[in-house]
């Protein structure tokens, strides 16, 4: 458990590109536990913290109510956004040539997807189809190519912590979403915690791959989600 959390640690101050994730069995598990329980320690903390600054300066934003059933909750929280927001941020993580060009249909599909929810009523629903549309054609193109464009290049490799430390940063500042607009610039403070998670969550896919990911992902926003209907 501490040689995993050393590692993550180096990982976070400079990522570092794996070829290949370990193979999935109980070392595995563990290390997922291990990493899982690290996410919540620190994101936690950190998330009370900025909490207990705000008390006195009052610069967070508040949380956008939006009316939704259970179903539509445990839809989002626990299956779509795991699976649709681990392949776009992190899914190209491999560095294959196939998986860079899903990438940047996932990255479009996001931004496409996130200006919908500020345009107006016109251009929202078209910018949403294009958005879906975009995740389908990159679907479509990466099962199509991912036997046969395997290489990894090296400028990639090279650069790797650059990648994730940006789509990480990305991965934050996309949660800005779910918030009122800011009115002070430290209510950037509020996403640090999806930030950190996606820092450790590039760390997850990279080291025990994509479908850990999700999974870490997924019970990640379990957690918090049981949290807000007072489950625990």
């Amino acid at each position: 458990m501490r040689e995993r959390v050393v590692d993550v640690a180096r990982f976070v101050v400079r990522p570092t590109f794996a070829a290949q994730p370990m193979a999935w069995g109980r070392a595995a598990a563990l290390a997922l536990l291990v990493i899982f329980a690290l996410d919540l320690l620190v994101d936690t903390l950190v998330g009370e913290l900025t909490l207990a600054w705000d008390d006195y300066a009052d610069f967070l934003p508040l949380s956008l109510e939006v009316e939704k059933t259970l179903a539509e909750d445990l839809f989002e929280f626990l299956i779509f956004a795991p699976i649709m927001e681990e392949l776009a941020f992190r899914g190209w993580l491999t560095g294959r040539i196939a998986a860079l060009r899903f990438g940047v249909y996932g990255m479009a599909a996001i931004g496409l997807l996130t200006a919908s929810a500020f345009a107006a009523d016109l251009y929202a629903i078209p910018m949403t189809l294009v958005g879906i549309a975009l995740s389908f054609a990159g679907l479509i193109h990466w099962l199509a190519t991912r036997d046969r464009e395997t290489a990894v290049p090296a400028w990639f490799t090279r650069h790797f912590h650059w990648f994730v430390w940006g789509s990480t940063l990305l991965f934050g500042l996309i949660h800005l979403g779910n918030y009122e607009p800011l009115t002070h610039p430290l209510g950037l403070l509020v996403v640090v915690p999806q930030t950190i998670g996606g820092l450790l969550l590039a760390y997850t896919r990279t080291r025990l791959g994509l479908g850990a990911a999700m999974a870490h992902h997924a019970a990640y926003n379990a957690v918090f989600l049981a949290g807000d209907y007072g489950w625990w």
